[in-house]
C-alpha cells in the first residue's frame, strides 16, 4: 500500500509538471500577439472610432488584457479600445481567426470596421444572453483582412459593479483551427487536472469505510469531490453536455459557497480539533446565500456579490494558517507539511483574486496549488496512517510481552514452587492426622518456614520474568558516579574501595544500577566465603568496573561455585533465580561480566558498566631544570540535569550554612 501511493504521488507530480511545460512550450505557433500596452481606450459611447479614418493618437493608452474598471470606476457605459496590427502575406493565406482570453461583460469585435462577432458568438448567429467570463474565438472572414496594415475595435459593455474588460489572455489571431485546438486543450488540461482531484477523493472515501473511525479521510475526500465539481462546473467542456450559462454558474457558485466549510472541517478532523462556536452558523450563511441565488436568477447579480464574498476566503485560510501554528508549537506530526501545502494555497487564491480583478495579468495558479495542496495533505495522512500503524504494532509487541511473562511465571512457578507446596501439603496432613500434641509446633514452624520461602522465591520469579521480556530499560538518568555508588553499597555488608575519577558520570537506569550492585553484595552464595572485597576501578576509555574478590580456604567451595555461575541451568533452584536476574540486569544495561579463579581459592567476578570521565591530560617529560607546567584537560561537557542538580545542592549548602554565619558574625 505505501509503495502505491507513493508511485501515484509520483505519476501525477510527473504529468502535471508535463502539463505545466506542454501549456507555455506551444506558444510559438501564435500568428499575430495583440497583447501590449499600444491600446487606445475611450469612455464614450460615440462610435467615431470605428471610421478608418478615426485619429488614434487622441486617444489614451492602455494595457490589454487588463480591467478598464479600475482605470475609470463611476463610468457605466460602452467602452471602446482600439489597435492596429500587421498581417504579413503568408498569414494573410491561411484562413485566420480572433482568439481573446475571458471578457466581462458583453463584447462586440470589430476588423477595419465590421462587426465579426458579439458575445462568444461569430457574426450571423444569435449572439448569448450571459457568456462572461468565457473565452472568445471569433473567425475571421478572408475578404475582410487586409495584407498588411488592419485595424481591430473591441466595445465592451458591463454591468458588474468590479470587473470590465477583457481580463485575461490570450489576445492573438491565429489559424482557426490552431484556435479551436488550444481551446480544448486548455479545457483537457482542466479535466485532467479534475481526473486527479477525483481519485484522490475516490482514494480516501473507499480507505475511510475500511476505516470508519478516521474522519479525516471522509472530509478530505468531500473536500476534493465539492473542488473537482467547482472545476468541472467552470470548464468550457460543460457546454457540450447542456448549453445552458446560468445553470452551470449557479452550480459553480453553490460549490463555491461551502467549499469554506468544507475545507474548515478537514482541518478541525485532521488536527482533531472540535468545531469553533458559530461554526454551523456560517454554514447556514452560506446555504441562504444561495437561496438567494436561486430567488433572483441573475448571473450578474451572483457575480457582483461573489466580487465581494471572496475576500472573506483570504480569513479562512488565515484561520487555517492560525490553527496549523498552533499545532506546530506543540510538535504535532503533519502540521509542517500542512502548513506548506496551505502558504501556497493561500498565494494562489490571493493571485486569483488579483486576476480576476484585472490588478495582475498572469496564468491562473489555483487548479495547480489546490492539487499541490491534495498532494501534500495525502502524504500527511498516509504519515498518520503509518504511525497509527506502529503504534498499534507496539501495543502488540507489549501484549505479546505481557503473553511472554505470564508464560514465564507459570513455568518458574511449576519449576519452583511445585516441591514446596507438595512438602506443604504432606506436613499439614501430617499435622490433620498427628496424634502426638509435642510434634505440632514443630510442623507448624516448617510449614511457616516453606510458605516464607516461596514468598521470596515468588518475588524473584515475577522480576525474572519481568526482566527478560524487557528489551532496553526504560527509563536513563546522568549522575556523578561516585556520589551515587557510595549510596548505594551498603556499608555494613562489605569491604570496598572505590578508584575512579570524581567527576566520572555514569549515564544508565539508576534503579537497574543500584538492584544489580545490591544483589551481587547479597548474593547468598557469597556468605559462605570468610572474604568478600569489592575494588570499584577505571579503565582507560572511562568505563568503571566493580571487581569482587572472594576467598574461601577450601578450594572446591570456590571452584564449585565457579562452575554453578557459568553453567546453563537445567533445573532450577532459589539461588540460580536470583543470579538470572542478575544476569538480565547486567543484559539491559549493556555490561559485561567475567569470571575467573585465581590461585584456586579466590574468585573474582568483574562487573563492568560504561562510564564517561575527563580525559586526563599526559603530563610533559622532566627535564633538569625545567619545572613542567600542568596541561590542562579538556573539560567534559556536562549533561544539563545534572548540572541543575548540582546547583540546586549547593544552594541547599547555602541555606543550611547562612544562619551559622549570621550567628558569627553577631
Amino acid at each position: 500500500m505505501k509503495i502505491r501511493s507513493l508511485s501515484i504521488l509520483s505519476l501525477t507530480t510527473v504529468l502535471v509538471l508535463f502539463l505545466n511545460c506542454s501549456r507555455t512550450g506551444n506558444e510559438n505557433s501564435i500568428a499575430v500577439s495583440l497583447q501590449g500596452e499600444d491600446w487606445g481606450i475611450q469612455f464614450d459611447p460615440s462610435t467615431e472610432i470605428l471610421n478608418p479614418d478615426f485619429n488614434i493618437s487622441s486617444l489614451e493608452l492602455t494595457t490589454v488584457p487588463g480591467n478598464f474598471r479600475n482605470i475609470n470606476r463611476s463610468y457605466r457605459g460602452p467602452i471602446w479600445i482600439r489597435k492596429s496590427f500587421e498581417i504579413t502575406k503568408d498569414q494573410h493565406d491561411q484562413s485566420l481567426a480572433l482568439q481573446l482570453g475571458r471578457i466581462y461583460q458583453s463584447d462586440e469585435v470589430f476588423i477595419n470596421g465590421v462587426l465579426i462577432g458579439k458575445n462568444n458568438s461569430p457574426f450571423g448567429e444569435k449572439p448569448d444572453l450571459y457568456s462572461f467570463g468565457r473565452p472568445r474565438i471569433y473567425p475571421i472572414p478572408h475578404n475582410l483582412i487586409l495584407e498588411g496594415e488592419n485595424n481591430i475595435v473591441i466595445k465592451i459593455d458591463s454591468d458588474l459593479s468590479t470587473s470590465a474588460g477583457i481580463i485575461t489572455g490570450p489576445i492573438r489571431i491565429l489559424t482557426y483551427e490552431e484556435a479551436i485546438e488550444k481551446n480544448l486543450y486548455d479545457s483537457l488540461v482542466e479535466l485532467i487536472f479534475v481526473g486527479f482531484y477525483l481519485f484522490i477523493a475516490l482514494f480516501f472515501f473507499i480507505n475511510y469505510f475500511k476505516m470508519r473511525d478516521k474522519k479525516e479521510y471522509l472530509s478530505f475526500s468531500i473536500l476534493a469531490l465539492i473542488f473537482s465539481a467547482f472545476e468541472l462546473s467552470r470548464n468550457e467542456s460543460r457546454f457540450f453536455l447542456w448549453d445552458n450559462f446560468t445553470g452551470y454558474k449557479f452550480i459553480e457558485y453553490g460549490f463555491l459557497l461551502i467549499l469554506p466549510y468544507a475545507f474548515i472541517k478537514f482541518i478541525q478532523d485532521f488536527f482533531e480539533l472540535k468545531r469553533f462556536k458559530y461554526q454551523l452558523v456560517y454554514l447556514v450563511f452560506q446555504l441562504v446565500f444561495l437561496l438567494v441565488f436561486l430567488i433572483i436568477p441573475k448571473p450578474v447579480f451572483w457575480y457582483n456579490f461573489i466580487g465581494y464574498w471572496d475576500i472573506h476566503l483570504l480569513f479562512v485560510i488565515g484561520y487555517a494558517v492560525y490553527l496549523t501554528i498552533q499545532k506546530l508549537k506543540d510538535n504535532v506530526r503533519g502540521a509542517w507539511i500542512h502548513i506548506l501545502a496551505l502558504c501556497y494555497l493561500l498565494y494562489a487564491i490571493l493571485k486569483e483574486i488579483l486576476i480576476e480583478r484585472g490588478y495582475l495579468g498572469a496564468v491562473s495558479s489555483l487548479e495547480t496549488s489546490f492539487l499541490v495542496y491534495l498532494l501534500l495533505m495525502t502524504l500527511a495522512l498516509r504519515f498518520q496512517f503509518l504511525l497509527m500503524k506502529r503504534k498499534l504494532q507496539n501495543r502488540f509487541d507489549r501484549l505479546k510481552e505481557a503473553d511472554s511473562m505470564r508464560e514465564k511465571i507459570f513455568f518458574y512457578m511449576d519449576a519452583m514452587i511445585t516441591k514446596p507446596l507438595l512438602s506443604m501439603k504432606e506436613k499439614l496432613k501430617t499435622f490433620r492426622e498427628g496424634v502426638e500434641k509435642a510434634k505440632e509446633k514443630i510442623i507448624l514452624k516448617e510449614v511457616m518456614g516453606i510458605q516464607s520461602s516461596i514468598d521470596s522465591v515468588m518475588d524473584d520469579i515475577i522480576e525474572l520474568s519481568r526482566l527478560e521480556v524487557m528489551k532496553e530499560v526504560p527509563f536513563r538518568d546522568q549522575i556523578n558516579f561516585v556520589s551515587f555508588i557510595k549510596d548505594v553499597i551498603p556499608d555494613d555488608e562489605i569491604t570496598y574501595s572505590i578508584k575512579v575519577h570524581p567527576d566520572t558520570e555514569i549515564y544508565n537506569s539508576l534503579d537497574l544500577v543500584n538492584s544489580i550492585v545490591v544483589r551481587l553484595v547479597d548474593f547468598p552464595p557469597f556468605k559462605e566465603f570468610s572474604h568478600n572485597d569489592l575494588i570499584i576501578t577505571q579503565d582507560l576509555k572511562g568505563n568503571v568496573h566493580f571487581r569482587f574478590l572472594l576467598f574461601h580456604s577450601n578450594p572446591k567451595v570456590t571452584t564449585r561455585l565457579f562452575n554453578e555461575l557459568i553453567e546453563s541451568y537445567e533445573t532450577l533452584s532459589p539461588n540460580k533465580v536470583k543470579w538470572a536476574i542478575i544476569q538480565e540486569i547486567a543484559r539491559l544495561l549493556g555490561a559485561k561480566m567475567d569470571f575467573k579463579i585465581i590461585k584456586r581459592k579466590y574468585l573474582k567476578i568483574d562487573l563492568g558498566l560504561k562510564a564517561t570521565a575527563p580525559n586526563q591530560a599526559q603530563m610533559p617529560i622532566k627535564q633538569p631544570g625545567i619545572s613542567p607546567s600542568p596541561a590542562k584537560a579538556p573539560v567534559a561537557k556536562e549533561d544539563w540535569k545534572v548540572t541543575l542538580k548540582k546547583i540546586w545542592s549547593r544552594l541547599k549548602e547555602i541555606e543550611i550554612k547562612l544562619p551559622d554565619l549570621k550567628k558569627k558574625k553577631k
